[in-house]
């Protein structure tokens, strides 16, 4: 398999997990806290469902906007950054799992589309992200990484959600 088709299956794999992990966690559940004080089951899940859509961007910014993507994130105000994704990821009592699916199958559809056009020579093109923005990424991130990040992104969050 070639790169374009190693990310591919990791990306479909990723949202299989994502079903399952959805479709594990009864509705009832998703106004109960988890490891992080300010987020419910519900609004971390959500969180999840963002990632795809987020990553697919940043791709497109590192790809063909590097020079100013990276200038971004040296003035990014990331306390402003942070509050604005938690309050993205907040969802309350709007969540349910129709919800979550649709944002996710949103997000994943984003993330394929961008890895298919994207060009094999793009796949080592790099910024460096501030520790401040997420400490997961710190340092030089290409976009390979971008795209393997959507896993891991995952599978931190739904390491939270399994204690």
């Amino acid at each position: 398999m070639n790169l374009k088709q190693t990310l591919a299956q990791e990306l479909q794999e990723t949202h299989g997990d994502f079903l399952k992990l959805v479709n594990s966690i009864p509705e009832s559940d998703y106004s109960l806290p988890t490891d992080n004080p300010a987020w419910t089951v519900g609004d971390m899940l959500f969180h999840i469902t963002l990632g795809p859509r987020a990553l697919a961007f940043e791709v497109w910014m590192i790809a063909h906007a590097r020079g100013l993507f990276q200038f971004g994130l040296k003035i990014l105000p990331f306390r402003l950054f942070n509050q604005a994704n938690a309050r993205l990821a907040r969802r309350g009592s709007r969540i349910s799992r129709q919800r979550l699916i649709k944002a996710y199958e949103a997000g994943h559809a984003g993330i394929r589309s961008r890895l298919r056009r994207t060009r094999e020579g793009d796949f080592q093109k790099s910024v460096v992200y501030p520790v401040e923005l997420s400490a997961e990424l710190a340092g030089e991130v290409t976009i390979e990484r971008l795209f393997r990040y959507v896993k891991g992104h995952f599978e931190a969050h739904s390491r939270q959600l399994k204690r």
